[in-house]
């Protein structure tokens, strides 16, 4: 038999019979050991098919959630309750949709990351780590989500959006069964005058009843910033102005100057340029929007009965033990 201890020198032998370094050995190997079973006992809420969701990812979740919704709200146990069950059932769904994309070996790679973060935060310019300040969010965390997210739009993308189709045929019938939803609005060309009293206000009126040009007094006195181009707002349509106005702007004929109307911004006179009454569009015209209607329409319901299906192949457990002591601490 092989005996190591004829290669371990005199002193190497003395140092490992004295009691000390015995004890030493023991409490090492005690730390290890109490240190795997922390690792094995970190409590966890819900497994599926065996994979752990923790218990303190779900409250770090949940603290996310929680100032999104209304502090009175929340105050309601039952409210609460539901708050905690959306959670836990969203974040299964997650583990469930990372368990599929293990399973069609689907990653991001950190070539890929990094593209997309760049292009987030170019978006973001100089105002970027201010704004993860503001809300309170730790850049790791920031950057988990946004890999998460890729993550779940490649797997959709490759395992349910891949296999849908929407015909020509198909979306000109949907064009010709909702027509109305493709109506193209009334809308009115539109100058007006704004200043900031009446007085100035009524100036204005009495040039313009005396003939004066509108575009000229706009550009001599409106405050506003087309006034350079005599006041000229060009096309819009209703609900884009404040009701006061809006009301008075889509009750003038064209080339009628309106009276003096008040707004939180002022005091206004208007004058319409030109109507454009409401049409329906052809389907040549909005055929683009139509087949990516429906296709938005279509890739939703796939994607229900896609999770449905992957819900029903696996085993979701939820650990109604932990969950409730947590509920009791909270009480």
């Amino acid at each position: 038999m092989y005996n190591m201890n004829l290669h371990l020198s005199p002193k190497i032998m003395s140092l490992m019979l004295n009691p000390r370094y015995v004890l030493l050995v023991l409490a090492l190997l005690f730390i290890v050991a109490c240190d795997k079973i922390n690792i094995f006992s970190r409590p966890y809420v819900a497994t599926v098919n065996g994979a752990k969701i923790y218990l303190d990812e779900y409250q770090s979740r949940l603290n996310q959630k929680m100032p999104m919704l209304p502090k009175d709200l929340l105050l309601n146990q039952s409210n609460y309750k539901r708050l905690e069950e959306e959670v836990l059932d969203e974040m299964i769904t997650e583990k469930i949709m990372y368990l599929r994309a293990q399973e069609l070996n689907i990653s991001i790679s950190a070539g890929e990351l990094e593209a997309k973060i760049s292009e987030v935060m170019k978006d973001y310019g100089e105002d970027f780590a201010n704004l993860l300040v503001q809300e309170n969010v730790r850049y790791e965390e920031w950057r988990d989500d946004i890999k998460k997210e890729m993550l779940f739009k490649k797997l959709v993308a490759v395992d349910v959006n891949v296999n849908i189709r929407v015909s020509e045929d198909e979306a000109e019938d949907y064009f010709n069964e909702h027509r109305n939803n493709y109506k193209a609005e009334s809308r009115v060309r539109v100058a007006q005058i704004v200043v900031r009293d009446l007085a100035k206000a009524k100036e204005a009126e009495a040039r313009l009843n005396a003939g004066d040009d509108f575009t000229r007094v706009a550009t001599e006195i409106s405050i506003s910033p087309e006034a350079i181009r005599g006041g000229d707002l060009g096309f819009i349509t209703r609900q884009i102005m404040p009701e006061p106005l809006d009301d008075t702007i889509f009750k003038l004929p064209v080339n009628k100057v309106s009276p003096i109307v008040q707004s939180p911004y002022g005091f206004h006179i208007f004058k319409v340029l030109e109507i454009q009454p409401a049409k329906t569009r052809n389907f040549a015209y909005m055929k683009e929007e139509v087949i990516a209607e429906i296709r938005a329409q279509k890739e939703d319901a796939a994607f229900t009965t896609w999770l449905e299906a992957l819900k029903m192949k696996v085993v979701i457990k939820k650990e109604s033990t932990v969950l409730r002591e947590k509920i009791q601490k909270r009480s």
